[in-house]
């Protein structure tokens, strides 16, 4: 087994960790809050007193950090104690561009460097399932392909330009958010009509809305809006949708209105929804 350095160890560094060791592995761990690097030494991580000696002799870093500005920070401070042909992967939501940026200089400096995203709870980091994105060198990549896809059910490698992964991790999580948003609009109209929010929720386990991104999202990609829901007819729902909830505060659905007026008044009322993003699409 590799000797693994893990440097972040919060909610979802932890229950990689925790994976890890699950599967045999040495671990030693790193954590600016060192209580929480404590907290898995009864499940048989070492702990490191810095990220640098967590570092040393690992021939696996890798890295779950809050932001862009913690992983330049990191980075910069473990460079010089990684050992000769250690890889360094790193699983932080960052910015495309610091992505890029990073896996230059990695580059340029000789050090092999990934960039790997996950959509992953922490109980599916533990159990080893979900989706791991990767961008960076496909030499490293291959290197280290087999240990990456232990720890979680696909990896998917899309390819050297270094800020892939990153842009397609927020994509994803967007995603996420709008979600919870409209789930927080359809509980403010269900309030509005005195509805609770579990009953609210039973129309989601008959119609099923996630197939629109794909059937939608293709037309849209491609600036086809030719009209399956008129954008007319849909600006008039969404005023149903705004008179339901009356005085609630809803969190997306008011934006949505807005921009479904912007697009109306420049023309695209007999085009489809989906128009809403013509001005995006069509400006490339």
């Amino acid at each position: 087994m590799a000797n693994v350095a893990f440097v972040g160890t919060g909610l979802l560094g932890s229950a990689m960790v925790q994976g890890f060791l699950k599967r045999g592995e040495d671990v030693t761990v790193w954590n600016r809050t060192e209580a929480k690097a404590r907290a898995l030494e009864s499940a048989g991580a070492i702990v490191a007193a810095s990220a640098a000696g967590a570092v040393a002799g690992a021939d696996r870093v890798h890295m779950t950090l809050p932001d862009d500005d913690v992983v330049n920070q990191i980075g910069e401070g473990i460079a010089s104690r990684l050992k000769a042909g250690a890889v360094v992967i790193d699983h932080s939501t960052t910015s495309p561009r610091g992505a890029n940026a990073r896996i230059e200089r990695a580059r340029n400096s000789g050090i092999k460097f990934l960039h790997a995203p996950v959509f992953m709870s922490p109980q599916m980091a533990r159990d080893a399932v979900g989706l791991m994105l990767v961008s960076g060198p496909q030499a490293v990549f291959e290197e280290v392909r087999g240990a990456l896809q232990k720890m979680t059910g696909e990896v998917w490698y899309l390819g050297e330009q270094g800020d892939r992964a990153a842009a397609y991790k927020l994509f994803g999580n967007s995603m996420l958010f709008v979600i919870a948003a409209g789930v927080a609009d359809v509980f403010a109209m269900a309030k509005g009509l005195g509805i609770s929010p579990a009953d609210a929720l039973e129309v989601f386990s008959k119609f099923q809305p996630g197939s629109v991104i794909k059937a939608r999202g293709d037309k849209m990609a491609r600036g086809d809006f030719s009209a399956s829901f008129e954008l007319t007819m849909a600006r008039k729902d969404m005023r149903l949708m705004l008179e339901a909830a009356g005085q609630q505060p809803m969190v997306v659905l008011p934006a949505i209105a807005q921009r479904m007026d912007e697009a109306i008044t420049k023309g695209h009322g007999r085009d489809d929804l989906g128009a809403i993003a013509a001005e995006v699409v069509t400006a490339r």
